[in-house]
């Protein structure tokens, strides 16, 4: 999705290579099957770090700190873009306000533990620590914005 959002801001023609994971693309990307690939920093860094890959950009809001020295999306070619993958906590529909409280509590307060904070920056990941609300919001925004992507793009499930 990370390469429909590219192909719709730039106006890029980008041909997608659907792959049933990132592994096997990577593999093709370092074998020099494939020319491109958008992957998360936590899976390719290694192949970075090993001069397998060269990393171009990254494509979240701000510079990766496990990356520093890399540029963002937005900073080199597209003001605006933003692509990032997030991990969120779901409960079922009509699960009782308590438990949903207790439950972001918890889930807040180990984001803010130290050790939590410092392993997942040395893959370059951060927490993002929101309320109910604000994940919501959040969420629901983030639909909208990939719906949009989905259907410039054209993509349908098969």
């Amino acid at each position: 999705m990370g390469a429909e959002l590219f192909k719709a801001m730039s106006g890029t023609d980008i041909v997608h290579v659907p792959y049933k994971s990132s592994s096997a693309a990577r593999t093709d990307l370092i074998g020099g099957q494939v020319q491109m690939m958008i992957d998360a920093t936590t899976t390719m860094v290694p192949n970075v770090q090993a001069g397998q890959a060269r990393a171009l950009a990254t494509t979240g809001s701000k510079r990766s700190s496990v990356l520093p020295n890399v540029p963002t999306v937005a900073e080199t070619a597209l003001p605006g873009y933003d692509a990032i993958i997030w991990l969120g906590f779901m409960a079922p529909t009509g699960t009782p306000d308590v438990i949903l409280q207790t439950l972001n509590a918890a889930i807040n307060k180990a984001l803010q533990s130290d050790d939590l904070k410092a392993a997942w920056s040395k893959v370059g990941t951060e927490p993002m620590q929101m309320t109910r609300a604000e994940f919501g919001a959040y969420l629901r925004a983030d639909v909208e914005k990939w719906a949009k992507i989905l259907k410039v793009s054209g993509a349908k499930l098969d």
